[in-house]
């Protein structure tokens, strides 16, 4: 979290949580409020990509799904839906590509599970923060007021650009070696489709990276039960690859007998 970022955080929680029986509610729209007037004098539409991170409520933290993997970035619907909701609480326009609202994204995603089917949600987005220099060189702070600022006329640019990837699956678990698994178009959330050039997945079933494409069903088969890690792998037009994983449990659904075996066997 770069400067101004822990900067303005801390001074909306110094005003918003007067005593510790605040309500979660009251906090939200207190924030909303707040974050509003805080950043009321900024020319939004300089902000490229409409999404600024030090404007959201941080559910989860955005740089750490930069799309290089790590031990402590793996993705799980918890996370990815935490990730989602902070593009969403990072809008300074309502109208950024792909994203709709937190009800119409959960109905989305469930609609579409079926059984012996896994079907994952993805997304890749560009969105800006506040330079870590900006509060001395290309941000005005007045009376905790954020404010564009020129010099000799020239307007001084306080935004870095920054990436998230992530995809994840709705469950933890699946019972049964054998399943398909789909990225269908509609669960596929971005506002970089023009430079995406191809989406692979390796299942950790020894085939490696299996590319995909949106909608396709993938025939997945396991030897092993086991805790498998699911690596995706997102390639951009100028040859730059992205990562994200996540992880499920297979277990090896139990053998069921037929009337006629157990009465045999009893």
């Amino acid at each position: 979290m770069n400067k101004l970022l822990f900067y303005t955080k801390c001074l909306l929680l110094f005003w918003l949580i007067p005593t510790q029986f605040v309500t979660a509610q009251t906090i939200s729209s207190d924030y909303a409020t707040q974050i509003n007037s805080t950043f009321a004098n900024l020319n939004k539409t300089r902000i490229p990509h409409k999404l600024l991170v030090d404007y959201a409520m941080e559910f989860e933290e955005l740089s750490n799904y930069n799309g290089v993997l790590t031990n402590n970035n793996i993705v799980n619907k918890g996370t990815y839906t935490g990730i989602y909701n902070t593009l969403l609480m990072a809008r300074v326009q309502s109208n950024v590509t792909g994203l709709v609202n937190p009800t119409l994204f959960k109905t989305n995603w469930d609609n579409l599970r079926l059984a012996n089917k896994i079907v994952l949600s993805g997304l890749y987005y560009k969105y800006n923060e506040f330079k870590p220099d900006a509060p001395n060189k290309t941000i005005t702070i007045t009376n905790g007021k954020l404010y564009d600022k020129f010099v000799g006329g020239i307007w001084q640019n306080p935004y870095d650009e920054k990436r998230v990837f992530a995809v994840a699956a709705p469950i933890l678990k699946y019972n049964s070696l054998s399943m398909q698994v789909q990225l269908p178009t509609s669960l596929w959330y971005t506002n970089q489709a023009s430079s995406v050039q191809s989406i692979a997945i390796d299942f950790n079933d020894g085939l490696g990276y299996q590319t995909v494409t949106l909608g396709q069903l993938k025939n997945v088969t396991y030897t092993t039960a086991g805790l498998k890690e699911w690596k995706y792998k997102l390639t951009l037009t100028n040859a730059q690859i992205l990562y994200s994983h996540s992880k499920i449990q297979i277990e090896q659904a139990p053998v069921r007998k037929s009337f006629a075996n157990r009465f045999n066997q009893e």
